[in-house]
């Protein structure tokens, strides 16, 4: 049974540049030939929670309705997987993503993000990258959504590194909520040592905790310190004290 998963995984990490190329392709297509958002999103959804699906990975949300409506916001999550990203965008409410800029060189990959709407990041760069947060701004403040990973980069379990102040910087400028989110379980699917998901089961749960939004409303930017801090902690504690946090709502797919 163990050699028939571990085959499964194999092949269709295999097949899988097919399945995002061809997703890509559409993308940039549809965009080039209608430019709506909401086509955008479908896809993107499409795209997240099919590679979900397709790996046999379940998603639990707990907690959606707290996801401020009609406003910008930005979600901050743990991140220790790829699978943070796809569990996140095909089950959360439609956001864009900060992703490091090597995958914008990917061709047709490359040009889909661009074309949604993602955000370049180069982490070698530190201006690079508060002017990339310079130019969401606006977007936020007309109330697009983006997931920021306050850790800079993945993890080698699912406890918080130290956290990095864009994402709150950025958060403090628009005047926009920050929404934690608790990523359980996306390490085990595919941790960042791996390049193949769900080598030793054919099926796993992703859940994902959306925690009380966080106003920054009213503070200057020199509080960015203690709003990273204060972030971190309630981020932690969720981490080590989930029912604390948990909404009694929750969906599955």
């Amino acid at each position: 049974m163990l050699l028939f998963i571990r085959l499964r995984s194999i092949v269709l990490v295999l097949l899988y540049p097919i399945y995002l190329v061809g997703l890509s392709a559409i993308c940039v297509l549809l965009n080039l030939l209608f430019n709506n958002r909401k086509i955008d999103n479908f896809i993107v959804k499409l795209w997240a929670a099919g590679t979900c699906k397709m790996f046999g990975v379940r998603v639990k949300v707990n907690g959606e309705e707290r996801v401020p409506k009609k406003i910008g916001c930005i979600y901050v999550f743990n991140h220790a997987s790829y699978f943070d990203i796809w569990a996140m965008s095909g089950y959360l409410p439609s956001f864009r993503f900060g992703s490091k800029i090597e995958l914008f060189k990917i061709p047709v990959f490359g040009w889909a993000l661009r074309r949604v709407g993602v955000l370049p990041i180069d982490r070698e760069r530190r201006e690079s990258v508060f002017r990339v947060y310079a130019e969401a701004k606006e977007r936020i403040i007309r109330g697009d959504r983006f997931a920021l990973a306050p850790e800079g980069t993945r993890q080698t379990t699912e406890k918080l590194g130290p956290f990095k102040s864009g994402p709150f910087v950025l958060a403090i400028q628009c005047s926009a909520p920050l929404v934690p989110v608790i990523i359980r379980n996306a390490a085990r699917v595919m941790s960042k040592d791996s390049i193949i998901p769900n080598w030793n089961r054919w099926t796993d749960e992703i859940i994902l905790d959306v925690l009380e939004p966080i106003e920054t409303k009213g503070l200057a930017v020199d509080a960015k310190k203690e709003l990273m801090e204060s972030t971190r902690v309630i981020m932690a504690d969720a981490l080590e004290n989930p029912e604390k946090y948990r909404s009694k709502n929750s969906s599955q797919s």
